[in-house]
């Protein structure tokens, strides 16, 4: 065997026994916090979140990011739970100066001071990926933020992508239906997506494509890149103190107005532009007080051939217009293995599922629940749904917690029904005709 796939084999030994390690000192933590208060009833979910926080934490970013994902569901999630884990949005603890100092010298070839007028050695924010500094351009006297990457994560996320794809191959030959859900293809997705987030360049480029996407919406603002401050390893960009999801009231900032922007930001890039931002947690987004939407930390996309998206349009437009019989042969056609017994009894289940979501209301409706009963649905029938859903159903999943946290009245399906139409090329459907059987997508 080479010497180099030697060395791979070993830092994979490694890295495994870190993460059998930091899985013990969470059970300890967890057991050590509990125990004592075992009799309160939130005492468990703070104890849980801590000992997951502490898991997170120390084996870095590919599991800081499944942390920060979950912590955007407050409506799922025990409050306690979402307290504890909200802290890895921007609180991963930082780190030194002086490899922040090494890597913009390295990567963008000048002394920090010949570009920086000022640059503040404590960060404002640190993430999984990188950290943010404060700092002024010598040139130009601008506020800029600068985001630089940490050092060691290269190798980390390389070694993450290898264990979890052999952990993801090893348990669907173990529980075979797992295969259904396509475990292996979701999990290998998201790795990709972690390891694409990682290289800064890549983010300045879906930047400006996000920035062109949306010039003509003015509720939705995108951070101003400087060029010749960004790398793959640094980022310099405008300078964004906007408010906190949590200061919005104190603000006295419409949050209607931001609820509604940012379900339309992210039915827009779902259904229309078929490039998504896949990582809108409360600590990406900033909000001006004139009730715009600053979305934040680029890094983490999806994007949706042609093909895939009009797929997933037609088959979110039947299920929000109640047509269970065109949601059942969506899935059903665009299925990449199906070994379905009795497609009629499948068929009638998913119906009366989509049947009984509309009896109950849209507006009490909570989409990515549903979207997991179909799952299930799909699951027991044999039937594989697309991995590209997994990453649409992260999008929808962090718009429905926006909305869930801030304005519980507004329905993300009514708001995503518009966008749904457009991409399909059909009438919006009367909501005042909801009985009538209604429109079949286009094939």
């Amino acid at each position: 065997m080479p010497q180099s796939a030697l060395t791979h084999v070993w830092h994979i030994t490694v890295r495994t026994a870190q993460m059998f390690a930091a899985t013990l000192v969470a059970v300890a933590v967890f057991l050590r916090q509990w125990l004592p208060r075992r009799r309160q009833p939130e005492a468990g979910w703070h104890a849980l979140g801590r000992a997951l926080v502490r898991l997170a934490t120390t084996l870095g970013a590919t599991f800081v990011k499944v942390g920060q994902i979950a912590s955007t569901r407050g409506d799922l999630l025990p409050r306690a739970l979402i307290t504890e884990l909200a802290t890895l949005q921007d609180q991963v603890p930082p780190f030194p100066f002086a490899a922040v100092r090494d890597t913009i010298e390295a990567d963008l070839g000048r002394p920090l001071e010949a570009i920086f007028a000022h640059f503040d050695p404590t960060p404002v924010a640190a993430a999984s990926v990188a950290q943010v500094h404060r700092a002024v351009l010598r040139a130009s006297g601008d506020v800029v933020a600068v985001k630089v990457r940490r050092p060691d994560i290269l190798e980390k996320v390389r070694l993450d992508r290898s264990i979890l794809l052999f952990v993801a191959r090893l348990l669907e030959r173990l529980i075979p239906s797992l295969r259904l859900i396509s475990l292996e293809a979701a999990m290998r997705n998201f790795c990709d997506a972690v390891a694409e987030q990682i290289h800064l360049g890549r983010e300045a480029h879906n930047n400006q494509r996000f920035t062109a996407n949306f010039a003509d919406d003015p509720d939705v603002h995108f951070p101003r890149l400087y060029p010749d401050g960004c790398s793959d390893a640094v980022l310099t960009m405008e300078f964004i103190d906007g408010v906190r999801e949590s200061e919005l009231e104190a603000h006295r900032i419409d949050v209607r107005r931001v609820v509604e922007a940012g379900m339309r930001c992210v039915c827009r890039m779902i259904f229309l532009h078929g490039f998504v931002h896949a990582d809108l947690h409360a600590g990406n987004l900033r909000f001006f007080p004139d009730g715009r939407v600053v979305l934040l930390d680029l890094g983490l996309t999806g994007s949706l051939c042609d093909e895939d998206r009009l797929a997933t349009a037609r088959t979110l437009f039947a299920f929000a217009t109640g047509d269970g019989p065109t949601v059942a042969r969506l899935f059903f056609e665009n299925a990449p293995y199906k070994r379905t017994p009795d497609y009629a009894a499948y068929e009638r289940e998913m119906a009366e599922l989509v049947r009984s979501l509309h009896q109950r209301g849209l507006g009490s409706m909570q989409v990515t629940l549903e979207i997991g009963r179909i799952f299930d649905i799909l699951r027991r029938h044999h039937i594989q749904a697309r991995s590209h859903m997994t990453m649409v159903n992260l999008a929808l999943m962090t718009a429905e917690g926006l909305g869930k946290r801030l304005a519980p009245e507004l329905s993300l399906t009514d708001e995503a029904i518009p966008y749904l139409a457009e991409a399909l090329g059909v009438a919006v459907p009367d909501p005042c005709a909801r009985d009538s059987r209604p429109p079949t997508p286009p094939r």
